[in-house]
């Protein structure tokens, strides 16, 4: 499949960088675009980018313009327009969350006209792991600080009212006893799925020229995602490191062996530890009360867990009502109190059609011919858990390495078959 230039030098590189970063910070799941800048213009100034770049690419092309609409891939973007919009006009459903979808997938389209989901992987994962260690440090040690009163950064509110610390390049919470890591979204519930597929894409997509590259970035991102407090990136983390160890045989490695046993003795004594602080008067206030936290939401009908079962429920019945173009936003959104079940919800809004391409999507980016059917499923379960718990539909990073991917795996098979 042919790439056109774009990113031919150094400059053009890092102005490719910038644009992923400001696309990330301007994503809708941020606290950025909702509560700094505000939810409107962080999208608009999203399609100033987006048609920017896209200016950027025509002329720099300008040569090969009759040749970029006739390749392929304008058939995959008209297609694309057809899955979202038609459901949209049968319906007579009038919402513009159709067309942000839309936009996520045709930049997606977009992109590899000009350089792969391995590339933009690399970008990706630099940049999660640098804003995570920034995370982490903000919350644990700049909030300290300004509790304190050494220093003083800007204080905002998000739309439950809660009031959080702005350092720049991530936000904290100011209530005192209250640990988890925002990062720069809108919950750490959120902060989980970026932190996950980076850990993915830092373990299958990029290829390092160092090991120690490799192994900082995962040591990294797993701090990262412990310090969320999320029970599904918890879960996901977990699951995800088992299947590693397995996947990339570290157990025939001596070092992987060790790193075993280090790890079991590690949670023992962090267990231990845990128990030994519930018997103390001030455990309410140190960070290991946010994992018995973490297990009274598991263990009980918590609010988000029973959210998130009656969101799977609702999607599934509105979608068995309409399954070719599926129920209304209005309804679906609201015929359930915080409707968070991502892969559903598209099966509830589209259809089975449009619920399908997003599946399909993630199968090309996450199945291997290599590895065995159960591998392949595991592997597919451990990343969809991690999205089905908030509603990242209309998120550009949600479609971005997916619909890459298919279309990079997807058009050379046609062709082929042709």
């Amino acid at each position: 499949m042919k790439q056109y230039p774009l990113m031919h030098n150094r400059a053009s590189k890092i102005a490719f960088g910038l644009f992923l970063t400001a696309m990330l910070f301007l994503s809708r799941d941020t606290l950025f675009s909702s509560c700094l800048v505000g939810f409107a213009e962080s999208q608009i100034l999203m399609l100033g980018l987006i048609v920017v770049l896209g200016g950027a690419f025509l002329w720099v092309n300008r040569s090969a313009f009759a040749e970029i609409l006739k390749d392929p891939r304008i058939l995959v973007l008209l297609c694309s327009a057809l899955v979202l919009v038609l459901p949209m006009v049968v319906k007579r459903d009038w919402q513009l969350m159709y067309f942000s979808i839309l936009l996520c997938i045709l930049t997606s389209v977009f992109l590899t006209y000009f350089t792969s989901h391995r590339e933009i992987a690399r970008y990706y994962v630099i940049l999660l792991t640098v804003l995570g260690v920034y995370s982490i440090f903000a919350t644990y040690v700049l909030r300290e600080l300004a509790q304190a009163g050494i220093l003083s950064p800007h204080v905002f509110y998000n739309s439950n009212e809660w009031e959080f610390y702005d350092f720049g390049f991530t936000y904290a919470v100011t209530m005192e006893y209250w640990h988890r890591n925002f990062g720069i979204f809108r919950e750490p519930g959120v902060y989980q799925f970026f932190v996950l597929l980076a850990v993915y894409l830092n373990n299958y997509a990029v290829d390092w020229n160092r090991q120690w590259k490799l192994w900082l970035c995962n040591v990294a991102l797993a701090f990262t995602m412990l310090t969320t407090f999320a029970i599904g990136g918890f879960a996901e983390l977990g699951l995800l490191i088992i299947f590693l160890f397995f996947d990339k045989k570290w157990y025939r490695e001596r070092w992987g062996k060790s790193a075993a046993v280090v790890a079991v003795v590690l949670l023992a004594g962090v267990v231990g530890y845990f128990f030994y602080l519930m018997r103390q008067p001030y455990f309410a206030h140190t960070i290991f009360y946010e994992f018995y936290d973490m297990f009274i939401r598991l263990t009980t009908d918590s609010d988000s867990m029973m959210d998130r079962k009656a969101a799977i429920l609702a999607n599934l019945e509105f979608f068995t009502r309409s399954p070719f173009v599926g129920d209304t936003i209005a309804h679906v959104l609201h015929g359930t109190n915080h409707n968070t079940s991502s892969t559903m919800l598209l099966y509830a809004i589209l259809g089975v059609v449009g619920g399908s391409v997003n599946v399909v999507a993630w199968a090309a980016l996450l199945w291997k011919r290599e590895r065995n059917l159960l591998g392949n499923l595991m592997l597919m379960v451990i990343l969809f858990m991690s999205f089905n718990t908030q509603n990242l539909v209309a998120n550009v990073f949600f479609w971005l390495f997916p619909m890459m991917a298919l279309v990079e795996r997807g058009l050379p098979l046609l062709k082929r078959s042709k």
